[in-house]
């Protein structure tokens, strides 16, 4: 599912930061490589000292991480074996001032709310199925309190849900390093009520140009990019939080509410409530 997530958005180098103390950590480690490779991505990887090993060292492993990501190609994509993990490449990204996620995307697993929306950029995050992994772990210590016997050692798997895109991959691959500028100005300042005019400001071509390339490559006009990364936390702030329409209008930098509302109906297809009513 990491794979295709990131194929899907252009990256054909992969990577993966795993922790060795894990064995779900290598069999994941495992089965990216195989299917990276099967996709033609070059993948790179890196093992940290397990959490739990006598010799690791936090402030060690975080200088091994960011002498592992300062030697990528660029732009290149990363899965953390967990969401922690996936932080700890985060904050070397922002160490070595690489831009997330249009140099390095970096998706993390477990959707843990907490790390996740409080990560710089959000970290985009596989959803496991607790809820089955829950059921079947009753289930099977149902079945051994009866007296049955399990004579095999391998583990009940249960399939992910899906993958919670948030800002940490929500890009395409761009090598065109005016445009991957531009597409991270607008990611972080589209919420500000942004103009195309502004993002010229902090690039250097002319406008026609840069309208030109940004529709080439990434598939959309800037004015629609921006109003896609502006919806989008909208919708982040409907599913995530108890504010009102009014109070996120304002947040957003909308004149008047009945402005997102019509703005995100034409976009969404729905009413800001009902998205609320479906998603909350």
């Amino acid at each position: 599912m990491a794979v295709e997530h990131f194929i899907a958005r252009g990256f054909r180098n992969l990577a993966y930061c795993g922790d060795a103390g894990f064995q779900w950590s290598s069999k994941r480690c495992q089965h990216f490589r195989q299917f990276a490779e099967a996709s033609g991505c070059k993948v790179f990887e890196h093992q940290s000292v397990a959490r739990y090993d006598r010799a690791f060292d936090a402030v060690a492993e975080k200088r091994r991480i960011m002498v592992w990501v300062r030697q990528l190609p660029r732009p290149v994509a990363i899965m953390g074996c967990y969401d922690f993990k996936a932080q700890e490449v985060l904050d070397a990204c922002r160490q070595l001032k690489l831009a997330v996620p249009t140099e390095v995307a970096v998706l993390g697993v477990d959707d843990d709310h907490l790390i996740c929306e409080l990560s710089d950029p959000t970290l985009s995050s596989v959803i496991p199925d607790t809820k089955r992994t829950g059921y079947e772990a009753a289930s099977l210590l149902d079945r051994m309190m009866s007296g049955e016997v399990f004579t095999t050692e391998e583990p009940l798997i249960t399939q992910p849900l899906g993958i919670q895109l948030r800002e940490s991959t929500d890009t395409v691959a761009i090598e065109d390093e005016q445009i991957a500028r531009a597409l991270q100005y607008i990611r972080r300042k589209a919420s500000a009520n942004i103009r195309v005019i502004d993002v010229l400001d902090n690039i250097d071509l002319s406008r026609r140009v840069f309208e030109h390339r940004f529709k080439k490559l990434v598939g959309r006009t800037p004015h629609q990019e921006i109003q896609r990364v502006r919806m989008n936390r909208v919708k982040e702030l409907l599913r995530e939080t108890d504010l009102t329409v009014p109070q996120i209008a304002e947040r957003l930098g909308f004149e008047h509410s009945e402005y997102l509302g019509a703005a995100f109906k034409r976009e969404i297809g729905v009413s800001p409530g009902e998205y609320k009513r479906k998603n909350s």
